[in-house]
């Protein structure tokens, strides 16, 4: 019983942590301008505060704070980059359902604790939070999965990208969801799932 109250304390503070993240955000981005200052105010408190980034969205966050500051200068794309990701997950009911868009909740992601073993065959489709398609391919490799360029009955799973538009199916990157869900229909187990999922998997694993 101890131990159940005891994690419930800590799921309470991260909430918390993670509700003061969102507003500190919000405040950042309000102006649609993102200065030096700012970045180095949010990588402070991420620093003290590094609870908060072992979930998602605060161990993104964290991921792309820390990219952006790794040589230490901030670029023109970088600050771009950073912005807009920040805006994303700000904007929108990201903290309520995973997702940049409330109409994306329609896509048919499996919704169970995703799992893979060592030399799973995985897909990446739609635009990235964490990175761009090449980076989450280094990220799977690394974790002993085999990247794939194409969807197949030969797939694991496919991980779709957080910046999906309500209109995916009309997008070049619907092709390969579709083709996921053909797949499922015609019976062969190929998971489709969220970026959030995926990474929350990898950080289980490590």
């Amino acid at each position: 019983m101890p131990e159940a109250i005891n994690q419930a304390l800590h799921n309470r503070a991260l909430t918390k942590a993670s509700q003061v993240l969102t507003g500190i955000v919000t405040g950042i981005v309000a102006d649609g301008h993102l200065h030096d200052m700012e970045i180095q105010m949010l990588n402070a408190w991420l620093t003290s505060n590094t609870e908060v980034t072992t979930s998602w969205p605060g161990s993104a966050i964290a991921q792309l704070v820390t990219e952006v500051l790794a040589d230490g200068h901030i670029s023109e794309d970088e600050r771009k980059h950073l912005l807009t990701n920040l805006q994303s997950l700000v904007g929108s009911d990201f903290a309520e359902t995973g997702s940049v868009s409330p109409e994306v909740v329609a896509l048919p992601f499996d919704t169970g604790v995703f799992t893979y073993e060592e030399g799973h065959r995985l897909c990446f489709t739609g635009v990235f939070l964490f990175g761009t398609r090449n980076a989450c391919e280094k990220l799977a490799v690394k974790a002993g999965l085999e990247p794939s360029s194409s969807v197949s009955k030969k797939l694991h799973a496919l991980i779709v990208g957080s910046h999906i538009s309500p209109d995916w199916i009309n997008t070049s990157y619907g092709l390969k969801i579709a083709r996921a869900m053909e797949l499922r229909d015609e019976g062969h187990p190929v998971r489709i799932v969220h970026e959030r999922d995926w990474i929350a998997a990898l950080q289980h694993h490590a």
